[in-house]
């Protein structure tokens, strides 16, 4: 009964959606109160009915109700019960569903937070909000019904949730990965409702702001805790792999950094009105796109849901019908009345021009490698080509060596012009030295020093020199200037803190292939590596093979256990790798093959300064969050 109460409030859900879409705006339009509706008070209805039938899919998960055709294709009775909840976003059909909350949950804080006094300009926001979500509540009830009976035998045991998803870090991170994406739909409506509605672009860029912050401090989040989660979990011990779908959320991520930092001048000084709404379009474009591309079934990714290419036809009737619909009115607006204050090649406004620039063309050129391989393949009746990393590596380095050298800059500049750089002097020597000082310690720490990192690890010391210097002629104290921009330094400087994290692990990391037998020794690098034995052990829904493995240095010894696991219900292999952390390095072995009796193939490897990535993306998250709450409690 559960799965069928949980179904009609998705229906309900539905109605509701479709009457909040229209109503408010035909209100507005004819200016009949007979058409008005108390929207705060739908938008916690809606709330209520899609977290309800969210939690009636969840306790169908907790009690194995394997009559529900989704729970029997991605549970099984012997799954721990913390992976039975995070199962409910395990595949397709119930990620829609979180995602339809994630929605619900940005436009109910919209709503609640955002003091407004323009009601017309309200209600806009609260209905194309609705309409985004009334299209994807139907897409999910005509093609992806979570709530789908399997009649009238159901199964006794589930087929079992993907083992290469059964970790911690997939129960957090496709939740912070929807948020991110489903938050755009915030500043993408805002934008939609300030051409219809003609609100002064220092309005509505206001309104935008902190919740653009938001969602990008989100799919930080999100984007970072993959990363983690492919490192340990995967046992390739790398960290980006720019696989396509780790490509659909980069570049959502990379237009949401440039839409923020665009809606700063046009709040500022009435700059970019234009630009911003484009920016929201496509910012939220590129998040239906990443829901298309992992969706669709025409990737093949460890992250994409292989699924009936006539739902991406569907997703992509989405997206068409909103940005389309989007485009065709800021085809329309007239934004002549938009007031442009003129500015220099030296002001904080061009410096936030290049900025948005260099971050759009990146984007593009990401977005453009991604696809590629699928334009060829139709183009060309099934021939196949792959874009690798050595493609988006090229592309990505000067971009961002651009990009460092014009955060390191972006605080000192004025609007409407910088009168003076004297500046650079004091930024240039800071730099230089912290430069001279991190190759020193890098030099103690490892014993010698690789010319290709240098770039990277200047470029870290040029942001964080940048960030940190007091500007003097805001005649502010060290602390004061601080607690002023926290959330600016927070994260300028985990960028600087992620860009050395990458410059050192990309030219300091080492790595070997070995055949081992239990008993066997190995000199690498510091280390003496030991294969002390291999064991069977018994989890609760698999087994594995456990390699035992010693580190030894001079100073510390170190314990480690790595697995090959088989998952009983579908026998599937994962590998579990072991890791040493140290402060300024990971010792990283994964079990590979047996290739006869005891003998055993394992990759080895030494990763210098990688936490400090992930170190550096969560302060980057933290201090977009910091700054959009502050956003918010000024509006």
């Amino acid at each position: 009964m559960t799965p069928e109460i949980g179904h009609i409030l998705l229906i309900v859900f539905l109605v509701l959606s479709f009457a909040g879409g229209f109503l408010p705006l035909t209100s507005v339009y004819l200016k009949n109160q007979t058409f008005e509706i108390p929207i705060k008070k739908l938008a916690f209805s809606l709330f209520l009915l899609i977290f309800l039938s969210f939690l009636s899919l969840v306790y169908s998960f907790l009690i194995d109700d394997f009559s529900v055709a989704y729970v029997s294709q991605n549970s099984n009775t012997n799954l721990p019960f913390y992976y039975k909840f995070a199962a409910t976003w395990g595949a397709h059909e119930g990620s829609l569903l979180l995602w339809i909350l994630a929605m619900n949950a940005w436009l109910i804080s919209f709503m609640f937070l955002t003091k407004c006094s323009d009601k017309n300009f309200t209600n806009a926001v609260f209905s194309i909000s609705c309409q985004v979500m009334f299209s994807f509540c139907l897409f999910t009830l005509l093609t992806s019904n979570p709530f789908e009976r399997i009649l009238p035998i159901p199964p006794l045991n589930g087929a079992d949730l993907n083992p290469s998803l059964q970790d911690i870090a997939f129960t957090i991170h496709p939740p912070l990965l929807y948020f991110g994406y489903s938050g755009l739909m915030i500043p993408f409506a805002i934008a939609v409702a300030a051409m219809l509605f003609n609100v002064d672009t220092k309005e509505w860029a206001a309104y935008s702001r902190p919740w653009t912050l938001l969602s990008c401090s989100f799919l930080t989040l999100g984007i970072a805790l993959g990363s983690w989660w492919a490192y340990y979990e995967l046992g390739w011990g790398g960290w980006w792999f720019w696989d396509p779908v780790e490509n659909a959320a980069f570049v959502p991520w990379l237009l949401s950094v440039a839409l923020f930092h665009s809606l700063i001048a046009s709040q500022s000084r009435s700059v970019f009105g234009k630009w911003s709404i484009l920016l929201s379009i496509f910012a939220f474009a590129t998040s239906l796109l990443g829901t298309f591309l992992v969706r669709s079934g025409i990737l093949t990714s460890v992250h994409a849901f292989a699924l009936d290419p006539e739902r991406g036809v569907f997703i992509l009737g989405i997206l068409g019908f909103f940005v389309i619909g989007s485009l065709l009115i800021y085809s329309l607006k007239d934004f002549k009345k938009d007031e442009v204050k003129p500015y220099q090649l030296s002001s904080k406004e061009f410096g936030f021009l290049l900025n948005n620039l260099l971050l759009v063309i990146l984007a593009v050129s990401i977005l453009f490698g991604t696809i590629f391989p699928l334009i060829y393949e139709a183009a060309t009746n099934g021939k196949q080509i792959s874009v690798g990393a050595p493609y988006f590596e090229i592309i990505l380095f000067p971009f961002a060596l651009a990009l460092g050298l014009l955060q390191g800059i972006a605080l000192y500049l004025s609007w409407g012009v910088t009168s003076s750089f004297n500046f650079l002097q004091r930024l240039t020597l800071e730099s230089v030295s912290l430069f001279g000082i991190i190759l020193l310690v890098l030099f103690i720490l490892f014993d010698n020093l690789y010319l290709s990192s240098f770039a990277t690890i200047f470029l870290a010391c040029w942001i964080v020199a940048g960030t940190l210097q007091v500007s003097k002629k805001r005649n502010l104290n060290y602390w004061n200037f601080l607690k002023k921009r926290l959330a600016v330094t927070f994260a300028h400087v985990g960028m600087a803190i992620l860009v050395l994290g990458v410059g050192v692990v990309t030219s300091y990391s080492i790595e070997k292939e070995l055949i081992l037998t239990p008993g066997d020794e190995f000199e690498f690098g510091d280390q003496k590596i030991t294969f002390q034995s291999i064991e069977d052990t018994l989890g609760p829904n698999y087994f594995s093979k456990s390699a035992n493995i010693i580190f030894e240095d001079e100073k510390d010894i170190s314990s480690v256990v790595t697995e090959k696991r088989t998952y009983t219900p579908s026998g599937q292999l994962t590998t579990e790798a072991g890791i040493v952390t140290e402060p300024f390095q990971d010792l990283y072995i994964s079990m590979g093959d047996n290739l006869e009796a005891d003998i055993w193939s394992f990759k080895v490897q030494i990763k210098p300064f990688i936490r400090w990535i992930w170190l550096g993306a969560l302060l980057i998250a933290f201090g977009s969050m910091l700054a959009g709450f502050n956003r918010i409690q000024r509006s």
